[in-house]
This record gives C-alpha cells, sequence and structure tokens, in this order.
C-alpha cells in the first residue's frame, strides 16, 4: 500500500455535536473538521446530487420550492457506520443515509479548504 492511501485512513472519527462537526484524525497525525451542514448540503448520493443539479439552473423566472424532503432536511447525526475500508456513511436525524463519503474525498476535501 503506498503512503497516500495509508495517510487517508483515519485513526479516530467523531462528531463534535457541540461544534456540530465531523471530526476525522489520520493516522498521519492530521486531524480535520466539516461542519455537518456543509456534508449534509453536499450529500454524495445520486438523488441529492441530482436535486442539486436541478436548484442550480432553474430556468428564467421559474420560482426554486423544495420539497418535503429538501425542506426537512437536517444536519443532525443519528449515527455513523464505516463503510469497507474506503469510507463512512452517516445517518442523519432525519433517516437520510444514502451517502458514502469516501476517506480519499474527505480528505482532499480537507486539503482544498
Amino acid at each position: 500500500m503506498n503512503s497516500d492511501k495509508k495517510r487517508r485512513r483515519p485513526t479516530r472519527t467523531e462528531v463534535d455535536r457541540e461544534a456540530e462537526e465531523l471530526v476525522i484524525e489520520w493516522k498521519d497525525g492530521h486531524m480535520s473538521r466539516y461542519p455537518l451542514m456543509h456534508l449534509r448540503r453536499n450529500c454524495t448520493c445520486a438523488n441529492c446530487r441530482e436535486k442539486r443539479q436541478e436548484l442550480a439552473a432553474p430556468e428564467p423566472g421559474e420560482l426554486v420550492l423544495l420539497d418535503g424532503a429538501a425542506a426537512t432536511a437536517t444536519a443532525a447525526v443519528r449515527q455513523i457506520d464505516p463503510v469497507g475500508h474506503y469510507g463512512i456513511r452517516i445517518t442523519w436525524a432525519d433517516g437520510h443515509d444514502y451517502g458514502i463519503y469516501t476517506f480519499k474525498a474527505l480528505r482532499e476535501m480537507d486539503e482544498e479548504g
């Protein structure tokens, strides 16, 4: 396994409910903090990606309304589960749990921001 893949493995993943952040400590000692609202708004599931695309390009003069699921979306976390050795699934308080957040994408998101 190359060193780039090793550093993308977490040693600890937890939710800081007070700060409303996902906290990941990586094998290389780096600590990442992700606002839960940002993760929820950028859910990786196909349905959420499709909705974001629809909202990003409304027709001129079109009023954009959120559907029931989007209107009641919450950034509160019920639980986090590992998905293989490559990511996590977040179950949000409203039951939404379709997106898989890969460790590679999370680490890259931290390095970009």
